[in-house]
């Protein structure tokens, strides 16, 4: 009895700090986890919790879908549940999930890019890693894989992996935890998960990264693997239980996209099928191309991308999203991507239709000649007009996102300064002096706040033409 009793000591002298890392992996996975793992767990949290907010519409898909549906744009009432990397497998569950939790929405989109409909590439390395979802949703996707022959499952050693990340065992974290003490990668992984509810759940894509590419990208083949069929089926299913409108959206590429014949072939054969089974759904490819500065890789769409995408969208579908005003939440989530723009034309875009007013300093005084060459480039910025402040300072101008004769704030110059203040504040909120730059400095109208300053040194390498 003794000798057991030692022996068990010392198993568990030897286990200690296993089971010591397997808590800590348990407890702190924001700590430690990498890649696109915080919106993983804030997808977790936001589908199986429920909100204080009714979605009408909701985004289920891969990477593409996220980088081009901003909630921001479309409606306040539109969520962006859809995840990189994943396919119509996790996303039949994210719907559950959402649906075992709050209400139906009206309208749920969805958009796949083709080889997320031939195989799950990141199965174990984002859904199993992250504990996206329960145990036993893992084991039934597991068990279907099987089934079905599931691309991307079955790894040499599926159960045995299956087992250790539901366990969280040392040699599937290890490296991660390694090389989080030195990262330290709690701090981003809280922003990241701040920004990611901050813009309804897009994070892919979100910034001014462009695309460039000489080559065209031919697309030849449309596949669908059984597994992803069959659950896709499941999603058409559980969405005509709910009564949720689906509408299917093959996104827009670049224009350096070619598609054969034979890929439309294929393309159209399947999704006719679809619709046989499922009359209610709408099939949307959305062939229009946009510029490669609109994407930040061949499938991705950026900012610009969003921005354009959200607008088009409206108008393709007023029915989902009609003409309701900006909640606070957009107005941050605008304020943010305003914030980050780097090209004037965007600015203007971002603040088209909206109570915003983007004031600027034309040291080169080209602004004459400058905004109708922007307004070609971007026929939305018709509808906005540039005008010259009224105080009498030489070279300052305005824009309007209404079109408002006159912003309400004080511009004046003071010592060869040109400076501005908002109503009600004491300091100058924008000081430019030098003859060769662009000034600008947008004002968020619905809190007469300051969103950002600018300032561009090279105006025609601004303006890009």
């Amino acid at each position: 009895m003794r000798k057991l009793v030692k022996l068990f000591w010392k198993s568990l002298c030897v286990m200690f700090p296993m089971l010591v890392a397997i808590g800590y992996f348990h407890a702190r996975p924001m700590s430690y986890a990498d890649g696109e793992i915080p919106y993983y767990i804030w997808n977790k949290d936001k589908a199986s919790t429920t909100s204080d907010k009714p979605y009408e519409m909701i985004i289920l898909g891969d990477s593409v879908a996220n980088a081009a549906y901003a909630p921001e744009i479309l409606s306040d009432r539109t969520l962006n549940l859809s995840l990189g990397g994943t396919t119509t497998v996790e996303n039949y569950y994210i719907l559950r999930d959402w649906l075992e939790h709050n209400k139906a929405p009206k309208v749920c989109y969805i958009s796949f890019m083709d080889f997320h409909m031939a195989t799950l590439d990141c199965f174990w390395t984002r859904s199993m890693y992250s504990h996206r979802f329960r145990f036993d949703q893992n084991a039934e996707m597991l068990y279907a894989a099987t089934k079905y022959d599931g691309p991307g499952i079955l790894s040499e050693h599926p159960v045995l992996d299956y087992l250790s990340y539901e366990l969280r065992l040392p040699n599937k974290y290890i490296a991660a935890f390694t090389n989080a003490s030195f990262n330290q990668r709690y701090k981003g992984n809280a922003e990241a998960r701040r920004l990611n509810e901050l813009h309804g759940g897009r994070y892919i894509g979100r910034g001014t990264t462009e695309y460039q590419s000489d080559s065209e990208n031919v697309y030849t083949e449309f596949t669908v693997a059984p597994l992803i069929d069959v659950y896709y089926r499941k999603i058409l299913a559980l969405c005509r239980e709910n009564q949720i409108t689906v509408r299917i959206i093959k996104l827009p590429l670049p224009e350096n996209r070619v598609f054969t014949e034979e890929y439309e072939k294929s393309f159209y054969a399947y999704y006719d099928a679809l619709e046989k089974d499922y009359p209610e759904i709408t099939v949307d490819w959305i062939k229009t191309s946009y510029p490669q500065a609109y994407f930040t890789d061949v499938h991705h769409m950026n900012s610009h991308g969003a921005l354009q995408f959200g607008e088009d969208l409206k108008k393709r579908y007023p029915e989902d999203f009609g003409d309701a005003v900006l909640s606070e939440e957009q107005i941050a989530a605008i304020n943010d991507s305003i914030a980050g723009e780097n090209k004037l034309e965007q600015i203007l875009k971002w603040i088209a239709g909206k109570e915003y007013t983007v004031l600027l300093y034309d040291g080169e005084d080209e602004m004459d000649t400058l905004y109708p060459e922007l307004q070609e480039k971007e026929p939305d910025l018709k509808k906005l007009s540039l005008r010259r402040m009224e105080d009498g300072i030489k070279q300052v101008f305005f824009v309007s996102g209404t079109n408002e004769t006159h912003p309400d704030l004080s511009v004046y110059e003071e010592d060869g300064i040109r400076k501005a203040r908002l109503p009600g504040d004491a300091q100058e909120q924008w000081e430019t002096s030098s003859d060769h730059v662009l000034g600008v400095m947008v004002i968020d109208r619905y809190h007469q706040r300051v969103v950002c300053r600018k300032e561009f040194k090279e105006i025609r390498e601004l303006r890009g033409l």
